[in-house]
C-alpha cells in the first residue's frame, strides 16, 4: 500500500514544473494581483526543482534550495537578502497548498522549513531636506556634457521627470500603495467632497482618502482631457499604465545625493509625517488601508506624545509637591 501498488494511487506523481505551468500560474493569474512577480519566482523554482515529481521535493531539499539562494548573488552584484529567499519559500508554500487542495499532492513539504528571521522594522523615510533636495533635481534636470548638444533628449528628459515629480508629490501626500497608484484614473477623483476613491486595494477593501491642496492641484491637471476611465500615469508612447517608477527614481534620488530610499518608503514619509503631526496609529491606519493595526506600527517612525507622556509623569508630580 505504501508503494501504491493497492487502493488509490501515490499523490503527487506529476512533474513539479508541470503542475506549476498548467495549474499554478494560470491560478494566480485569476487570483493574485501580484501574479507577475508569481511568475519571476515560478521560474526560479522550476529551474531548482527541475525533473522532480511533487512527492519527489522533500524539506531537505528545501532547506538545501533556501540556503544556496542565500548564498547567491543578484543581477545587480549584490548578496541576496534573507526577505527575498522568504517571499520565494512563500511562493513555494503556495503551490503545495493548491497542489494538495486539488488532490495532486499529499503533503506541502515546505511547511517543515522555516524562513530566515528578518527585521521588518525599517527606519527610512524621506526626510524634508531631501524632499528639498529630490525636488529640485526634478524641476532642474540636466544631463552629461556629451548629451547636451541633443535638444531633443532634454526635452523628453524635463518631461519624464515631470512626470516623476507629480507621483512623487502624490505618493508622499497620499501615502497610495505604488500599485493603487499607478491605477489611479479621473473617476477616482472626486474634486467635489475632495477625496480619492481607492478601489482594488491590496486588502480588497476600498477607501477614502482625502486630498491636501497641493495633491488636488497635481490631480486636476493631470485629469484635463483625459477621459474618465483612462489612466493618469499611463506612458505617452503607448498609452499603456506605467509598471514602476524604480528606474527613474532610482536615477533622480542618485543625483539628488540621497541613498537607501525606495519608493516604498514614500507611503512610509506618509505615515510618519501623520506620526509627527500627533496622529494616532488607528487614524493612520485608515488612511493606509491596514486592516491590522501591528501593520501600521512598522510604518510610523516617530511617535512624538511618547515623549510628552514621560514629561507629563514628571509634571504630575511637581503639582504633588506644591500642593
Amino acid at each position: 500500500m505504501f508503494e501504491g501498488k493497492y487502493g488509490q494511487p501515490r499523490l503527487g506523481a506529476i512533474l513539479f514544473s508541470d503542475f506549476v505551468k498548467d495549474t499554478y500560474l494560470p491560478w494566480a493569474r485569476v487570483n493574485k494581483r501580484t501574479w507577475r512577480n508569481d511568475e519571476d519566482i515560478a521560474a526560479v523554482l522550476i529551474s531548482a526543482f527541475k525533473g522532480k515529481a511533487l512527492r519527489e521535493i522533500n524539506p531537505l531539499d528545501i532547506e538545501r534550495f533556501k540556503l544556496d539562494r542565500r548564498k547567491s548573488i543578484t543581477e545587480r552584484g549584490t548578496a541576496r537578502s534573507a526577505s527575498s529567499v522568504n517571499s520565494e519559500l512563500s511562493i513555494l508554500s503556495g503551490i503545495f497548498r493548491l497542489a494538495v487542495n486539488c488532490e495532486q499532492a499529499g503533503s506541502n513539504p515546505r511547511s517543515r522549513v522555516k524562513l530566515f528571521k528578518v527585521d521588518n522594522q525599517t527606519f527610512r523615510y524621506l526626510t524634508w531636506d531631501e524632499e528639498t533636495a529630490l525636488l529640485l533635481v526634478l524641476d532642474n534636470p540636466t544631463l552629461k556634457a556629451a548629451d547636451q548638444i541633443h535638444k531633443a533628449i532634454l526635452k523628453v528628459w524635463s518631461e519624464e521627470r515631470a512626470r516623476l515629480r507629480d507621483a512623487i508629490l502624490i505618493a508622499i501626500g497620499t501615502g497610495l500603495r505604488r500599485s493603487e497608484q499607478l491605477r489611479l484614473k479621473p473617476l477616482h477623483c472626486d474634486f467635489a467632497s475632495g477625496v480619492i476613491q481607492v478601489t482594488l486595494s491590496k486588502t480588497y477593501r476600498n477607501r477614502k482618502v482625502p486630498m491636501s491642496t497641493d495633491v488636488r492641484a497635481i490631480l486636476r491637471r493631470l485629469c484635463v482631457g483625459k477621459d474618465r476611465a483612462a489612466y493618469l500615469f499611463a506612458n505617452p508612447q503607448t498609452g499603456k499604465p506605467y509598471k514602476d517608477f524604480k528606474t527613474g527614481f532610482s536615477r533622480a534620488c542618485a543625483d539628488a545625493g540621497i541613498e537607501g530610499l525606495s519608493w516604498k518608503d514614500l507611503r512610509a514619509t506618509f505615515a510618519t509625517r501623520l506620526g509627527e503631526a500627533g496622529y494616532n496609529a488607528f487614524e493612520i491606519a485608515a488612511l493606509l488601508g491596514h486592516s491590522d493595526i501591528k501593520t501600521t506600527q512598522r510604518y510610523v517612525r516617530v511617535e512624538p506624545r511618547i515623549h510628552e507622556a514621560v514629561n507629563a509623569t514628571m509634571s504630575s508630580n511637581r503639582r504633588l509637591k506644591l500642593a
